[in-house]
């Protein structure tokens, strides 16, 4: 069987050109390259980089953007999924981004495509990408989403064609830091942006720093919100204690020593960012947010802990009781998420629905 894998690996106007759905497409065509008979095309019909290491087992092929402007670039990625489309003539494709999914049904209304939704599907599309959706969700073949919360949104005819995978985990189980040794510092790792809510952290974080003298706090991530965030951190008198530290290629490493972990998104899909805390052993806390995904993940108080969605006192409450009495057991049970999401668990669960969706009718 011939699997195309269509993604969009383009350098954003913040300078990211990785993230959770880049990470993902590429390791899963990584896995079914390394791990079946199929043949394995990854595509970005967006942008030629290659943000995460592509096995020498996938044909990858990027596709650059020549012209900029939005109805040029739409253009040019519809032109680049139908390129990609006749040169490679998949059996199957699976799309991550719904714009390729769209185009290639465009283009050949018979194709058999999965479409995974990676986010809360409430919140992240506009009018025209909800219109597109739709359209895309009816013809699917199959759908993947990454939490039930996601599925349950949508009509029992989308739901019998779905199934639920949850993110894989992709670092390996080490021996955690013991809660002794971690240091004074509250990390957090996510995009400048609304979605991953950093104001509320750091206006939380002032309300605890006289309790907690030695504390920092640091936030790793890039995007269009960074000098309103540093201008918070002026006005707040934070500078010596809160740090914007932008983006680095060895984030798991600077954080792994840290006392707390705290992922205070307004909503998430399956977040990668909480998993790899979790995979440490870093003491995790998390909003309790739409689409699930953290609750799905953490069984509050047993290996992490759940804060209300958007509520400030909680998040304060929550962070204050786990720096009081820190509890070892929690940190171990947490990182269990390396057994239960290894890559072979997961990626087997997206090997055998392409496979179903590929036989079926």
């Amino acid at each position: 069987m011939k699997i195309l894998l269509m993604g969009c690996f383009r350098v954003a106007n913040n300078g990211n050109i990785y993230g959770g759905a880049e990470k993902s497409i590429i390791k899963l065509a990584n896995w079914l390259a390394e791990n079946t008979d199929h043949a394995i095309t990854l595509v970005s019909v967006e942008g030629e980089v290659q943000p995460y290491e592509i096995s020498d087992k996938v044909t990858f092929q990027g596709y650059p953007l020549l012209q900029n402007g939005k109805l040029s670039v739409h253009w040019q990625m519809y032109q680049n999924t139908v390129r990609a489309i006749k040169t490679y003539r998949p059996d199957i494709a699976v799309s991550f981004w719904i714009h390729p999914a769209l185009y290639a049904f465009m283009y050949d209304r018979n194709l058999k495509l999965i479409f995974s939704e990676r986010n809360d599907p409430r919140l992240e599309y506009g009018i025209m990408s909800r219109l597109a959706r739709s359209i895309v969700l009816k013809k699917a073949k199959g759908i993947v989403f990454q939490t039930q919360d996601a599925q349950n949104y949508f009509k029992e005819k989308i739901r019998r064609k779905s199934m639920v995978i949850h993110n894989p985990i992709y670092v390996s189980k080490t021996n955690g830091v013991k809660m002794a040794d971690r240091d004074s510092r509250i990390v957090t790792v996510g995009r400048l942006e609304r979605q991953k809510n950093q104001e509320m952290l750091i206006r939380a974080f002032c309300q605890i720093k006289d309790r907690y003298p030695d504390l920092t706090l640091e936030i790793y991530g890039e995007g269009s919100l960074r000098n309103e965030l540093q201008g918070l951190i002026d006005e707040m008198n934070l500078k010596e204690r809160v740090c914007l530290k932008g983006t680095c290629p060895n984030v798991l490493e600077r954080i792994r020593s840290a006392r707390l972990f705290v992922l205070p998104s307004l909503y998430e899909g399956m977040p990668n960012t909480l998993m790899e805390a979790m995979s440490m052993g870093i003491p995790a806390i998390s909003s309790d947010c739409p689409c699930g995904g953290p609750r799905e993940l953490i069984d509050d108080k047993v290996n992490g802990y759940l804060f209300k969605n958007t509520d400030m006192e909680s998040l304060v409450s929550v962070m204050t009781e786990v720096l009081d009495h820190p509890d070892e057991s929690v940190s171990r049970e947490e990182q269990k998420i390396c057994d239960t999401h290894s890559q072979d668990i997961i990626f087997s669960l997206w090997k055998d629905y392409i496979e179903r969706c590929w036989k079926s009718e």
